[in-house]
Order: structure tokens, then sequence, then C-alpha cells
């Protein structure tokens, strides 16, 4: 399996390992994969895609950032290709720099990951936009305050 390119809103980016691309919680990446199969008989076979870290040499999956479904695959008694997409809306996870795996999960070795591949921006705080609209009543008030004096200075 190879993860080819990942589409956020109408662009299209390649993933390369150490240069992360910038997104923000609640948007949507496309992850476009394919991968080459062969079965005797059509099955539906699942796919997962999901933003993971490392903790403690371990690869944990975000499960805010994970995506689970089903493909259905035909029949081929040659190797044959298969490329879709798969989406993956980014939940309330935590800042910081992440991985992107796609994976068969009952086919052993039908996998693709990098690392550190996509930054998540730190979701806005309801503290961060009402510290701007403090700051502007406060001068607001300053001004208000300052201007009759200045007023009567200038009389």
């Amino acid at each position: 399996m190879q993860i080819t390119q990942v589409q956020v809103g109408n662009y299209l980016y390649p993933l390369t390992e150490g240069l992360p691309l910038q997104i923000n919680v609640g948007q949507t990446l496309k992850v476009f994969y394919a991968f080459k199969y062969q079965m005797p008989q059509g099955a539906s076979v699942r796919i997962w895609a999901s933003l993971y870290r490392y903790t403690a040499g371990i690869l944990d999956r975000a499960s805010a950032a994970q995506t689970k479904q089903s493909i259905l695959l035909e029949a081929s008694a040659e190797p044959k290709p298969y490329a879709g997409e798969i989406d993956v809306t980014v939940g309330q996870v935590s800042a910081g720099i992440y991985g992107l795996i796609c994976e068969l999960p009952d086919y052993k070795d039908a996998e693709n990951h990098i690392d550190d591949c996509i930054t998540v921006a730190a979701a806005p705080s309801m503290w961060g936009a009402l510290v701007p609209l403090i700051f502007l009543g406060l001068m607001v008030g300053m001004v208000s305050m300052m201007a009759p004096m200045m007023k009567e200075e200038a009389e």
C-alpha cells in the first residue's frame, strides 16, 4: 500500500516525512492511496486511516482523527492495481506533529505510514478570542475617560 497524496480544501499536497503540512482541528484530509491485490473471489475489505504519534515507542493512533470504512474488491487471479481515497476529519486532538497511516488491518504488511508529516495547529480557545476584545474595550474606556480632561486643557 502507498499513500500517494492528500487533499486539504481544494489543494493537493505530497506528504514528506519531516516536512509537515499544517492543518487545523476540524479540517478534513482526503487521503489518496494505491495498492495491488490478488483475490480468488470478490470481497469487502476494511481500510483504516488515522493520524498517529509514537508513545513510548508504540504507534498510537489518534482516535479523534481516524476513519474506518470498507471497500469492495473484485476477484482477480492476477495482481490488480486499486486506487482509492478515504477522508479523515481531524477532531479534537492536541496540537503537535503527527504521522499519517493508511492500512488494511486484515492483511499483514498492507499498510503505509509517514512519520511527522502533519502539524495540527492548536484549536482557538474562548479566551484567545476574548482577550483582544477585552483589550479593545479597555482602550476605548480609557480614551473616553481622557477626552473630557483633554477638552478642559484645550480651553
